[in-house]
This record gives structure tokens, sequence and C-alpha cells, in this order.
């Protein structure tokens, strides 16, 4: 029988390669699955209405602002604590402006660039699109390879997005692009950040594509994002040239941010839709190269839960209630002030006419010259 976070692992592999291609990749699939997983069991992202105030550049600092969560790496074979990702905690903030979400995700790591190695930090998240879609075998549906499609496995659907960094330069735009939507589907050719979707961890593909690689059409790659790490300056742009862009071995942080609309067109059931004042379920991976060799190991895949964490998008009411409590309370502050300096002033006026000890005779000034 399949083991749920062995079957996890399958959906971080399988993401790393073409997506509708099935890895070659056996773990076994026997023995005890352990006791149940609880870990970061009902932890909240909330996704706060703050419009304007976030750039897709790779960049943290306009989020400072945003309160967030930080969530230990485990490995997703085995969510086993004691071999956590050594590098840190991996730290999540969501944003919407009323028309996208907006995602910022830190990870502390190592800096390392290779553009002939795919296998560089890669990142990944997944939403729930049918009601039946388990984080557990992302999506859950129980038909195999070959035989998965879009009619028996109704209902299991999981919207995945994919970033791979190897092709892609820090600071710059990737996501969507013309060449790719006039396919249509959901991939990324130049920069690998791709718009995907699953049934299962051996279904799944880009949008607008079966499992099988079968080219459907009427998909389109929703999403945008960007990423820099501590040791590269894009502050005058980067290009390909520059490579490797930064220190190699360097201490720091990667940072990712990705934005897509809060609702698309999509007809084929292959995105997930965000409602404002509604909950969704997501979840996040990481993959690093934490091996000697440049590139990660199918056992290197780190998870930031082991089950569905909870996304609140909060409307834009919620948040102005707060700022109208916080302008009530300046006002009040100021009406005081107010009332404090005209009281002086009438104290100040008393005393100086009192001070005087007579009236001041009123001499008019004569008329003729």
């Amino acid at each position: 029988m399949a083991r749920p976070r062995l079957a996890l692992a399958l959906f971080l592999l399988a993401l790393c390669a073409h997506v509708h291609v099935l890895p070659v990749w056996s773990h076994g699939d026997t023995g005890s699955t352990g006791a149940a997983c609880l870990r970061n069991v009902g932890v909240k992202l909330q996704a706060s209405f703050l419009p304007g105030l976030v750039t897709i550049d790779g960049l943290a600092a306009d989020w400072s602002s945003v309160s967030g969560s930080s969530f230990q790496l485990n490995p997703a074979l085995t969510d086993d604590s004691a071999n956590a990702y050594p590098g840190g905690s991996m730290q999540i903030k969501v944003a919407h402006d009323g028309h996208d979400v907006f995602f910022l995700v830190q990870v502390p790591g190592a800096y390392m660039f290779d553009a002939n190695e795919q296998n560089m930090a890669a990142m990944a998240l997944m939403f729930p699109i049918g009601d039946d879609a388990t984080y557990h075998n992302m999506g859950g549906c129980p038909e195999p390879a070959g035989v998965c499609n879009s009619t028996n496995c109704f209902g299991h659907e999981v919207d995945l997005i994919h970033f791979e960094l190897n092709q892609a330069i820090p600071g710059r735009l990737y996501g969507g692009n013309l060449a790719d939507s006039i396919n249509g589907t959901g991939r990324d050719s130049i920069g690998k950040l791709n718009d995907a979707y699953a049934f299962n961890p051996h279904c799944r593909s880009y949008d607008g594509m079966t499992p099988s690689g079968l080219l459907t059409g009427g998909g389109l790659n929703n999403w945008r994002g960007s990423w820099t790490h501590s040791t590269t300056d894009t502050a005058y742009g980067l290009v390909a040239t520059d490579s490797p862009f930064g220190a190699l071995d360097g201490a720091g942080t990667y940072t990712f941010e990705f934005a897509r609309p809060l609702r698309t067109s999509d007809v084929l059931q292959q995105d997930a839709q965000f409602t404002i004042g509604s909950t969704h379920g997501m979840a996040a991976a990481f993959w690093f190269p934490t091996g000697a060799n440049s590139g990660w190991q199918p056992y290197q895949h780190y998870s930031a839960s082991c089950d569905w964490l909870q996304l609140e998008i909060i409307s834009g009411a919620s948040s102005s209630i707060g700022t109208s409590r916080s302008w009530s309370a300046l006002s009040t502050v100021s009406l005081l002030v107010s009332l404090m300096s005209l009281a002086v002033a009438v104290a100040v006026g008393w005393w100086v006419r009192q001070s005087t000890g007579s009236r001041v005779s009123f001499n008019p000034i004569s008329s003729s010259l």
C-alpha cells in the first residue's frame, strides 16, 4: 500500500523534471508509515489587503511591514526532524491587492548557481483545486499512470507552481510569456517558472497538456516571479553574461517572489481560484544541493508541512477597520491636544490681564491735522 508521505516525495521529485515525463526513481513503498504527522497543523497564513506595496523583483525590502510565518523544512520522504534542512527555516509572507495575490518565500542557504546544472535551488507551491484534492499523494487520485485523466480523476486536481533557478537571472521577471501563451500551455520555456497541475504523483503536466504530454491548448501561465540571493546585486540589472551573478558558496538567503491573479480564466480545472474573505489550502517545498555533488538527489527535497497549510485572503474591509481605528485614536489625541492648547491660551490671557492691575484707557487718534 502506498505510503502517504513517500508519495508526497514523488510530488516534489516530479516537478524537477519535465512535468509530463515520469521520473525514473523508486524508493520502495513497503513498511510502516509511522505515527500521523501533525507538524504545523492549523497554521494559518494571512494575506492582508495591501495595494501598491509589492514589486515582483526578488527583493524583500517592500515586505518589511508584513507579518509572516517560519517553517522548519523536513525531508519530504520521511518528515524526519533530525534530518531537517541544515540551512534554517523557510519564511513565508502573503499579501493581496484585490486583484493579485503575492507570495514572498525566503530560505537561508549558501549561494550556488550553474546554468548547466538543472538541480540548483528550486521552489514549489501547491494548492488544492478539486473538492477531493488531498495533500498526500498530490491530489490523491487512485488511477495509475496511463489511465488517469480529467474524467476519472475529476475532483482530485491540485495547482502547482515550480521554479528552477538555473535558467533564471536574479531580479528578472519570469513565468507567463507570449511564446508559451500562444501554444496554450503553462510552461515557461525561458525561465522555468512553470504553471502546472496534477491528479497524483504519476499524473501531472503543464496547464494545457494532458499527463501523457498531449497538447490540448487552453492553458495559460498565470504566474510571474523573480528571485535573488543575498550575494547578488541587482541594482543596475543583471544579464546572462554576468553569470554566476554572485559570490559562489557565499552565505545568505534565497528570496523568491511570486504573484498571480486571485481569479483566472481557467476552464480546464487546472488553476486554484482564490476568494477574498475565504481560506484555502497551500503547501510549499524547497530543493537544494546539500550534498557533496553540485546537484540535489531525490531525498534532498524539503517540505514546510506534512498536510495543507491554511491561507486566508483577508478582505479590504477588515484591513480598513484596523486603519479606521488607528485614525480614530489619532483624532482623539489631536482633539485633546487642541483643547489643552486652548486652555493654556486662556490662562495666559487671564494672567496678563490681572498683572496690569487696571484697565488701559482708550485714547482715540485725533481726526484733525
